[in-house]
Parts: C-alpha cells; sequence; structure tokens
C-alpha cells in the first residue's frame, strides 16, 4: 500500500480540517446575515459558493494529474465572474458548504492512496508545472483564509 510522506500529513490535515473551519465560522448565521454583502461586495453566501467551486476545479485538477502525464489542467478563473454569471446570490449556502466538505473527503480518499512519486506528478496551468502536492497546499491555506474571511465578514 502506497505510504504518504511524513512531511506531507500536516499539510493533509490542514487540508482536511477546512470544511470544519468553515462550517464553525458560518454556525449560526441566519439567511440575511448569510446574504449581506461586506466591504468587498463578497457575502457569506458568495464564499461559501466560491469554495464549492473552487474545489471542484481542484477535484478535477488533482484526477487529472493523478491519472495522466502532464496533463494541461482546467485554466484559473475569475471570482468575479464566476460570482456573476453562476448567480452565487441565488446559490443554497447549505448546499455548497456540503460540496465543498464533499470534494474535500473524496480527494482525501484518492490522496491517501499515494505516495511521494504520485503527490509530486504535476499538471499545466497556464504553462506552468503544478504538483497535486502543491494543489492540496493551495487548498489548506484556501480554507483556512475564507474561514477568516466569513468570521470577518460576520464581525
Amino acid at each position: 500500500m502506497p505510504r504518504l510522506p511524513a512531511d506531507f500529513e500536516e499539510t493533509l490535515a490542514r487540508y482536511a480540517r477546512g470544511p470544519s473551519l468553515v462550517r464553525e465560522a458560518v454556525s449560526g448565521a441566519g439567511p440575511a446575515e448569510l446574504s449581506r454583502p461586506g466591504s468587498g461586495g463578497w457575502s457569506v453566501r458568495d464564499v461559501l459558493v466560491h469554495l464549492a467551486d473552487a474545489e471542484l476545479v481542484r477535484a478535477a485538477r488533482l484526477r487529472f494529474i493523478l491519472a495522466d502525464e502532464s496533463p494541461p489542467l482546467l485554466p484559473a478563473f475569475d471570482e468575479e465572474r464566476w460570482k456573476r454569471r453562476l448567480s452565487y446570490l441565488w446559490r443554497s449556502p447549505e448546499a455548497a458548504l456540503a460540496l465543498y466538505d464533499a470534494l474535500v473527503f473524496s480527494n482525501l480518499e484518492v490522496l491517501r492512496q499515494c505516495d511521494a512519486a504520485a503527490l509530486e506528478r504535476a499538471g499545466i496551468i497556464g504553462g506552468e508545472p503544478v504538483s497535486a502536492a502543491e494543489l492540496v497546499r493551495r487548498g489548506a491555506a484556501h480554507g483556512e483564509e475564507h474561514a477568516a474571511q466569513v468570521r470577518a465578514l460576520r464581525g
């Protein structure tokens, strides 16, 4: 059975905590609080939907990296455009949080079967190689940053 490198375990644990951190940050928020935009124009609802969408992209990228040879990956996306065109205002915050949680869980199932060589496999985003390990590091930071953003939006 493949074994994850010991120095990657903490990164994986941080990544796994993302949905719990976000869930704690949003706990007790009512519908009006979820939809009230902050100074940057983003509401808690927008952040939750963004987390789900970003994790959906990360899940696809991870699978392409682990299954193919140096695949071209989904490009970076314009968060503001996705927010507008994908109607974040009308999306369910509960469904978004559930999807974010499910995608992280599913990614963890795949990642726990990896060894060091698999984690260093890379795909190409915008002409630059990005490893599976780097995607997980970014995912860990992403959850932490947005949990802090939700807490700040709630004041």
